[in-house]
């Protein structure tokens, strides 16, 4: 190859190769092993003196997972730093950066970017400026530049300032910053910190601001806090105008992949109290008695601990201050509806209702074998409303409560089955008024099973349960003089069932199935259980008293089942998929023993179950009771969920107990256009004739920012609330 001035002219589509040892600056870390930098252009020369390469007309340097392209690079062998001109395009890891000009370090990453743009991929995230500075793998600098989610030269909002400072998987700062939208600008502040991070990193996350009649204004900032791999924490600081500010803790743990826990604690110094309220409307918000703390929290916090010996061990507390606190503190980010939704989705166990003035605390250790379980409880149930107006608390506890059962299996190789439940509770009361403060309590119920076939047409299946318990409390006297603190029950029961299926197959080979299975499941259950004299026995619950029972039972359930082709099979076999899309039962028991007395209404309501689920885009559920006596509805519950592809929807519910409630609850979701959608849902008390809350709503959407606005207006006060979240910054509001 001709060679000019120690230079050597490279040919049009000649790929220079070179491997070189990257050594970054000693703050830099060291890669594992040597990085191989490619040269492709179609002409370049190398200059032997100075160790530089440089390549005109499509350049393509490639190393690691760098890639950089322009028109013209000037690249040194020896300290690998690049100068590019004319369309440069640097892809670095997930972050591009596209620009007139660019000086960088390619072992170093750290370089000047000229009249360009850099987009970070994870927070589909865009900085533009004249001067860009890459100061390390991951840190950006700029004098004058802006921000943005959105793509375009013309995007939706921009925060523009100076000192622009932005770290990946990390921070970004700015002095100066002036929020745009398009081209008008909205809003200033003198410094703005933002986020921008996809990973667990301590940093402070989406504030929340409202305003309401009952707190006044309302600011909430989160702090979270990444303490290890296995755990971590969120700090919350939440001021109220009106109430003063209310600190909250959440610490979350993992120790194995099947023992983990959370526990949250929030406190607040009320400067209300519900005695300062005219008529209690305020802040007396249920119907309990006046509340005079000020000193009000909560503690709730649930752990799962699963041992090798195939024991598991679960933890629920739930201690709260008042029982007013739950309903006042229902939404936020520590609020009671959060927290409920966090223990249902990550322990699959959930709280008592916000309104339940005696709240569940449970210790509880299991152990399962292949057809037996024990499992051990500590039962404490925390009467909210005696602790707080320190009255006597006269609630049942049960420390401890220890079950033992077997599955229903064959005896041998007879034809008989059976199944054991057993438990035995040790049940004690802080006060009394006129019962038991404490005593225990074993119950054993064996039970036997004789399942018959007839040609596989009918099936019965009688089956016997004894039951034996067996009482201690050296408190209770069943006669006068009588102190045996010993008494026991035995009783047993029979039941009868009798029962067949029918089916049949339908064609259809259209779009909703290929082919359609009904089920018809006919039953008739006999439930006998004798009168036993139970007056003289101690009685802490339900079990105690066993009533008398000579019921018959009708039953009729059918089941449709679709069966329909699986789509996508290139390999000439045809696979089917089975859903269970409609169930529909009717039931109705005969009480003989009424009859017998000539009691009134032997026969009970007929009741109706259904639910049917045509397409994933239509839901129907209906659960009705029916008087035979009087021909009326006695209660019903209707629900029905309809949607389409676009996203409109629709639900609702009608509720009704005869003579106690009827309520109706609706929601409409429609979209109006590709980027605005509305909503709106109404409950109303029917009974009473009066609203319960109504809550309008709309959300605009676009690819890189989203608006919501809300207006509610429920029993106790009326809000406005809202939402802007800009897409890779995060969002401020309080919905």
């Amino acid at each position: 190859m001709k060679q000019k001035n120690n230079s050597r002219l490279v040919s049009a589509a000649v790929i220079i190769t070179m491997v070189i040892l990257a050594r970054p600056a000693a703050a830099l870390k060291k890669p594992d092993k040597p990085v191989d930098w490619h040269i492709s252009a179609a002409t370049a020369t190398f200059d032997q003196e100075r160790d530089l390469y440089i390549a005109r007309g499509d350049v393509v340097i490639t190393g690691g997972k760098t890639r950089l392209e322009a028109d013209y690079v000037e690249f040194s062998n020896r300290t690998k730093q690049a100068h590019a001109t004319g369309g440069v395009l640097l892809i670095a890891g997930e972050d591009v950066v596209t620009c007139r000009a660019l000086d960088i370090n390619l072992a170093a990453e750290t370089g000047t970017i000229y009249n360009g743009t850099l987009f970070v991929e994870k927070n589909n995230f865009f900085i533009k400026g004249e001067t860009i500075k890459k100061t390390g793998e991951k840190t950006y600098q700029a004098d004058r530049a802006s921000v943005t989610s959105c793509p375009g030269e013309n995007p939706d909002w921009k925060i523009s300032g100076r000192d622009i400072k932005v770290t990946i998987e990390g921070y970004g700062t700015l002095n100066h910053a002036t929020l745009w939208a398009r081209k008008a600008p909205v809003f200033y502040s003198p410094f703005l910190a933002f986020p921008v991070k996809t990973q667990r990193k301590t940093g402070l996350l989406t504030p929340v601001a409202t305003r309401s009649d009952r707190k006044g204004v309302e600011y909430e900032q989160p702090l979270f806090l990444a303490l290890s791999r296995s755990s971590d924490a969120t700090v919350y600081a939440d001021y109220m105008e009106k109430r003063g500010v209310k600190a909250g803790l959440e610490y979350r743990y993992i120790l194995s992949r099947e023992s983990k826990g959370a526990f949250f604690y929030d406190f607040l110094h009320d400067r209300q109290t519900g005695e300062q309220s005219p008529g209690n409307e305020d802040f007396n918000v249920t119907a309990t008695p006046d509340r005079t703390n000020t000193r009000r929290y909560w503690f709730r916090m649930k752990h799962d601990q699963t041992f090798s010996n195939a024991w598991s061990l679960n933890l629920d507390l739930d201690y709260v201050s008042d029982a007013d606190y739950l309903r006042e503190f229902q939404e936020g980010y520590t609020g009671f509806d959060r927290t409920r939704a966090y223990f249902e989705d990550h322990f699959g166990r959930s709280l008592d209702d916000y309104d339940e003035t005696i709240r569940e605390n449970r210790l509880n250790l299991n152990r399962t074998w292949s057809v037996y379980s024990l499992n051990m409880a500590l039962d404490w149930q925390d009467n909210v409303l005696a602790r707080q107006n320190d009255e006597d608390d006269t609630t049942l506890q049960s420390l401890p409560a220890i079950t033992f059962n077997r599955s229903k299996q064959q005896a041998g190789t007879l034809p008989l089955y059976y199944d054991l439940d057993s438990r035995f509770d040790y049940f004690y009361r802080q006060d009394t008024e006129d019962a038991l403060v404490r005593g225990s309590r074993t119950d054993l119920s064996p039970r036997i099973y004789l399942p018959l076939d007839f040609n596989g047409f009918l099936a019965l299946e009688p089956s016997l349960g004894i039951r034996q318990t067996l009482w201690y409390s050296d408190e209770f006297q069943g006669t006068p003089g009588d102190e045996t603190a010993f008494h026991h029950r035995e009783i047993y029961d029979i039941d009868l069932e009798l029962s067949t299926a029918v089916s049949r197959v339908f064609t259809l080979n259209n779009g909703f199935a290929e082919k359609i299975k009904h089920n018809i499941q006919p039953a008739i259950i006999y439930s006998y259980i004798p009168k036993t004299d139970q007056d003289e026995l101690p009685e802490f619950d339900e079990i105690d008293r066993i009533e008398r029972e000579n019921r018959v039972t009708w039953e009729l359930t059918n089941r449709f089942t679709a069966k329909t082709k699986k789509p996508g099979k290139s390999s000439g076999i045809t696979d089917y998929a089975y859903r269970d899309f409609a169930r529909v039962k009717l039931y109705q028991s005969f009480d003989i023993n009424k009859e017998k007395d000539h009691m009134e209404e032997p026969f009970s309501d007929i009741s109706f179950e259904g639910e049917v689920r045509l397409s994933p885009f239509l839901f129907l559920e209906e659960n009705l009771d029916w008087s035979p006596y009087d021909n009326r509805f006695t209660s019903s519950e209707t629900g029905i969920s309809l949607k389409n592809r676009r996203g409109d929807a629709i639900h609702g519910e009608y509720r009704y107990e005869r003579s106690t409630s009827e309520s109706l609850y609706a929601r409409l979701d429609t979209v109006l256009t590709r980027n605005i959608a509305a909503y709106t849902s109404f409950e109303k008390d029917l009974l009473a004739k009066k609203r319960i809350e109504t809550q309008t709503g709309v959300v605009f959407k676009r690819s890189c920012w989203t608006f919501s606005l809300a207006f509610t207006d429920d029993v106790d006060e009326k809000a406005l609330s809202f939402m802007l979240t800009l897409h890779g910054i995060g969002g401020f509001g309080n919905l």
